[in-house]
């Protein structure tokens, strides 16, 4: 009672809804005195006040004929449910407007509970039941029943013993059932009957719903109450004290819960009251007794609900053994694809070393054949000493070339004899001596015959005898300065797309500082060369490969950069180029070889054989020497893998794999040792053989390393360009300018010491400031103007972009706030410009097509499944987070019949989404900047988000029933395990989506930080006592909805004598029974909004380092 007087402006409403039931029930009882057999003599009998006084006594006989008056009470009742429908529908479900679940149910089965009535009346039960205004007066004060309002029958001036609580008294004239006027009804007061409960001042009969319990009360002389309802009986009444009647209220269960059928028992009518058997349960209110589910132990009667803490543990059995198989078969399986890719390996490298070897001894045996023929000739013509003429015949004819000519016009001249031998010699072994002789020998290699090239063994098989002829050619891992009396055709060496970069001028201003950090920088990269860029630390080495690769972030640059001669964007090219980062940016769950793969597969042609791209993939394995640990995890912070510098080689090894036509490298040899290096370096030198333009930045590197550069630049502190040339001639050009490298010192030290700023003592008159100017002189290059001072030439043209002259005085000698404007301006103008960058659109000029939307989509899938597979340890933790969270917060819910279980709910909803959201943020956050990468690559955005979100799938489905098997179990509500999974599931997929969101624009820390924040004030927002502007903002919040479906779904399973109850709950939360499914719709449309915008960040935010 209190919660309904705690919302009394609801009383309205719940007026209308009793009114609409009790119709229904009187349509229910009038059908049931139809089949009475005498109408006539019934109704003789109701009209005569005599024989009313006999049929306190005694039965009369049923009806048989259906009246008129049953007529007007069925039409009365169906405009009642019409009414109910439209005005007072929030709180009643679809199956009880159908007539599919009744309120109060009196069929011709309870014509028992009639008939008594029917007795204890004298057959007057009709003229008893109230009518509708009457009905009317009840609901409307429905929060305050004890103190009804006064009515015609009971006021101040009379209050009859039929105006007291469980008592009723019958109409002095026949009325109708649907009068908005009170009737006159203090004839006869009688006890309300059983089945029936009669409210304090209304002086008539209302049914009980199904779930009641209203038998006759009887007086407890101790308490001097009417038990069970706990009303006194009237005290200034001589005739009837000591009496007692029947029910007296129907209200919701915190006022009224004796009523209600007790737990343990059920009440198949509201005078039925029996004893759950063994083997069931009976919640409050019960109309039938419940089976126990066969996992239950119900051993005992009178069991209020059934124990299901033994289904949770057959529940939570079954996930773990579940997850340990995954565990267990997915480490198995990628074991297993292992082993067989390694056994197909195997296979194909003894198909191709029994060929090669097949060839030496093809090869020696020929040789030595040519030898001993060779031997076999000397001494034939040595033995024919006694012909003279054949001896000067030998020497006018001796031949001068070994051209077929030549040969021919000495066979003409030699003797019959002779002839014979030189046409056996050279018939005989004129293969084995060109085998023997020829630099070209491995031209001579057979080719390895692979039919179809389907199988793996086939397609290694292929790469490895590819491999063996490189080897055979004897380019791969020679040095440059190694002289090569020929290069290899173009069967195994294939030029690619050449790339010329020519540049004039170019100039790098931060714009946020306006510091200078390139300055006038001209010059030209041809292809096939390897080009190294060195300088001290802020001399602008990768701010420069930055500008050509067109990743400048935050600057401002002028200048020109040529592309082949043209000038047009470097992103055009961008299929076409490779960048490898200084950082070690790799996948560290994945194996070397998958790094390897899964670049070469979203990055080569789509159009590329599978065994060509096999071929691609090994040829790097070999070159970079990680063979022997393909099949290890690369590793990260939290669990090792391989070391730093094989992580550095896989760094490379991935922008090789792409078969780049500009490969851009920033420091690929720092934390490598020598033979690393060499390594790395020998690796560069084949694609700078197959016409890729390679450019790397390097810090002192070894004198062996340096002479393997075809060109270096040395860039000075600021930006400035001090010489970029031939490895061959530098040191010509600083001996020059006097800076000559004295002996057992390695050039490129000696030259960074000297960039530096380190005294030389080879050249203490050389100021190391000119150098620039030096090499602009010795260019024809103009001089800048900050430059003139030092070049101490007044002939000379100074030059300077204006447009980049932003002098560090300028900015301090504002105020404060015009500073903090400028400030703000230069960043709203570089989130502009990065918008900008991410609407734009390129034409692709590489001339490369590489895999479209799905199948990128595939094979980023595909990784991040294998991702997947290896993070079940972590995976596995969550689970068990949830099961122990499910478990606590199954006990400690308070699934209380009297708030419908709505209680219960919200730290569940808390829960989850903390526990959820925190793990969610590691399908972005883990690898974000291998991300970066990626799509500075190449990769599509849309689709890595996609197999993203499509991985988190098998986690969205599994963790609600993870956690529901030890919640629901345990705290077990009324609502189904399904209806629970089911908003628990858009839950999950709703706050997986906002963690997305976190996770793409925040750092990891801030991240947790919110994932936190954002659930705990969602949840409090919807708890909290509803002030101000808290109500308004509650519809915001996704726990709102969570919560309404929670409780939604719960109400629905409490009926017949609930209905005030639930109605009550409702009305002060402002659900609607009904909105079951919208609240649901709302939740995932929350998940899918989230994911737009998800997608949208990833589209738009951190674009510098997308470039």
């Amino acid at each position: 009672m209190e919660l309904l007087i705690a919302y009394s402006t609801q009383s309205q409403l719940l007026r209308g809804i009793f009114v609409g039931v009790v119709l229904f029930s009187h349509a229910s009882v009038q059908s049931a005195f139809v089949h009475s057999e005498n109408s006539a003599e019934f109704q003789a009998a109701q009209s005569s006040p005599e024989s009313m006084a006999v049929s306190r006594v005694s039965v009369s006989p049923p009806l048989t004929d259906e009246s008129g008056s049953n007529q007007e009470i069925k039409a009365l009742t169906a405009n009642a449910t019409q009414l109910l429908q439209d005005q007072y529908g929030f709180c009643i479900s679809k199956r009880e407007r159908d007539g599919l679940d009744e309120i109060f149910g009196f069929h011709n089965s309870d014509i028992n509970l009639l008939l008594d009535c029917d007795a204890l009346t004298g057959g007057t039960t009709t003229e008893r039941f109230c009518v509708m205004s009457e009905l009317r007066l009840y609901f409307e004060n429905l929060a305050a029943v004890d103190t009804p309002p006064p009515n015609l029958n009971c006021n101040a001036t009379g209050w009859d013993q039929a105006c007291e609580a469980g008592w009723a008294g019958r109409v002095s004239q026949v009325v109708e059932l649907d009068s908005e006027i009170v009737p006159s009804r203090l004839l006869d007061p009688l006890p309300c009957c059983a089945g029936f409960f009669c409210p304090r001042g209304l002086s008539c009969m209302i049914p009980c719903p199904l779930g009641a319990y209203c038998p006759l009360a009887t007086l407890n002389h101790t308490t001097n109450m009417c038990e069970p309802y706990g009303y006194q009986v009237m005290q200034n009444s001589n005739l009837y004290a000591g009496q007692c009647g029947g029910a007296d209220k129907w209200a919701d269960v915190t006022s009224a819960i004796n009523i209600f059928c007790p737990a343990g028992h059920f009440c198949p009518t509201p005078i039925e009251n029996r004893i759950c058997s063994v083997g069931h349960f009976c919640r409050l209110g019960s109309t039938d007794q419940d089976k126990c589910s066969h996992l239950t132990t119900c051993q005992s009667e009178n069991l209020q609900s059934q124990n299901l803490q033994g289904v949770g543990g057959l529940i939570l059995a079954g996930l773990l053994i579940l997850l340990v198989v995954i565990y267990t078969c997915s480490d198995w399986l990628m074991d297993l694809r292992h082993r067989r890719k390694a056994y197909a390996r195997d296979v194909a490298a003894r198909q191709v070393l029994e060929h090669i070897s097949k060839y030496k001894l093809f090869k020696v045996t020929a040789k030595r054949q040519a030898t001993k023929l060779t031997r076999k000739l000397t001494r034939t013509i040595s033995r024919d000493q006694r012909d003279l003429s054949i001896k000067e015949e030998l020497q006018e004819n001796q031949p001068t070339s070994s051209t077929p000519s030549s040969s021919r016009r000495l066979s003409a001249n030699l003797s019959p004899k002779f002839q014979d031998v030189l046409k056996l010699m050279t018939g005989y072994s004129k293969k084995a001596m060109t085998l023997s002789t020829s630099p070209r020998v491995s031209l001579q290699l057979p080719t390895l015959v692979i039919p179809t090239k389907d199988t793996y063994s086939q397609r290694f098989a292929y790469a490895y005898g590819q491999i063996e002829k490189e080897r055979a050619l004897g380019h791969r891992g020679t040095s440059p300065d190694s002289e090569q009396e020929d290069q290899p055709d173009d069967e195994v060496i294939r030029n690619r797309f050449g790339i010329e970069l020519t540049f004039s001028e170019l100039s790098m201003v931060l714009k946020s500082s306006g510091k200078k950090i390139l300055c006038n920088v001209a010059g030209k990269l041809s292809p096939g060369r390897i080009t190294a860029i060195m300088g001290p630390s802020g001399a602008g080495k990768t701010t420069f490969l930055n500008g050509l690769a067109g990743k400048s972030t935050n600057t401002r640059t002028t200048g020109q950069v040529f592309v082949n001669g043209k000038p047009g964007p470097m992103h055009s090219y961008k299929r076409i180029i490779g960048f490898v980062p200084q950082d070690d940016i790799v996948h560290g769950s994945l194996t070397v070889e998958e790094n390897l793969w899964f670049s070469a597969n979203y990055r080569l042609p789509v159009n590329m054989p599978i065994y060509e791209r096999v071929l691609v993939v090994e040829r790097i394995i070999q070159e970079l020497g990680l063979g022997g640990i393909r099949d290890s995890l690369v590793g990260t912070v939290e669990k090792r893998g391989v070391s730093g510098g094989q992580r550095k080689r896989v760094n490379v090894g991935l922008e090789l794999a792409i078969e780049p036509s500009l490969l851009i490298l920033d420091e690929p040899t720092s934390g490598l040792d020598s033979t690393s290096s060499r390594l790395v370096l020998q690796a560069l030198r084949r694609e700078a053989m197959e016409g890729v333009n390679v450019i790397l930045v390097v810090h002192q590197p070894s004198y062996g390393l340096f002479k393997m550069f075809d060109d270096v630049m040395f860039l000075a502190k600021g930006g400035y360009t001090v010489y970029l040339g031939p490895v061959v001639e530098v040191e010509a050009y600083f001996s020059g300018l006097g800076l000559i490298v004295p002996e057992r010192i390695n050039p490129p030290d000696y030259y960074m010491d000297a960039l530096e700023g380190i005294p030389v003592s080879s050249s203490p008159q050389l100021d190391l400031r000119t150098m620039p100017i030096m090499w602009m002189r010795h260019k024809g290059y103009p001089i800048p103007n900050d430059m003139v001072d030092l070049a101490g030439d007044v002939e000379s043209t100074p030059t300077e972009n204006p447009s980049l002259v932003h002098p560090e005085s300028s900015r301090f000698s504002a105020t404060f706030f015009q500073q903090a404007c400028q400030e703000l301006y230069q960043k709203i103008l570089m989130t502009w410009d990065e918008i900008k960058t991410a609407l734009s659109r390129v034409d692709n000029l590489s001339g490369r097509q590489t895999p479209g939307f799905f199948r990128q989509l595939r094979t980023i899938l595909h990784r991040v499944a294998k991702q997947r597979f290896r993070e079940v340890k972590l995976h596995i933790q969550d689970y068990v987070i949830l099961l122990i969270a499910g478990g606590c917060l199954g006990v400690l819910s308070n699934m209380d019949d009297t708030n419908l279980g709505s209680e219960g709910y919200h730290f569940t909803i808390i829960a989850l989404a903390l526990l959820i959201m925190i793990a969610s943020l590691r399908t972005f956050s883990a690898d974000k900047i291998q991300f970066w990468r990626e799509s500075a690559s190449g990769v599509n955005r849309l689709a890595f988000y996609l197999a993203k979100d499509m991985a988190d799938i098998f986690n969205v489905v599994m963790k609600p029933l993870i956690y529901l098997s030890m919640f629901y179990f345990l705290s077990n509500p009324r609502s189904s395990f399904l209806s629970n999974y089911v908003v628990t599931l858009v839950l999950v997929y709703c706050v997986t989506g906002l963690a997305y969101i976190l996770a793409i624009l925040l750092e990891p820390a801030p991240a947790q930080l919110c994932a936190v924040f954002v659930p705990v004030i969602a949840s409090l927002i919807v708890s909290s006592k509803k002030t101000r502007f808290l109500p308004t903002l509650s519809y915001f919040s996704y726990a709102r909805y969570a919560l309404e479906a929670y409780v939604l779904a719960n109400a629905e399973r409490y009926e017949g004598v609930w209905v005030i109850t639930r109605c009550g709950l409702l009305a002060s939360q402002g659900y609607r029974l009904e909105n079951w499914s919208k609240c649901l719709l709302i939740l995932f449309g929350y998940g899918v909004v989230a994911r737009i915008v998800a997608i949208l960040s990833l589209l738009f935010s951190h674009r510098n380092r997308q470039k």
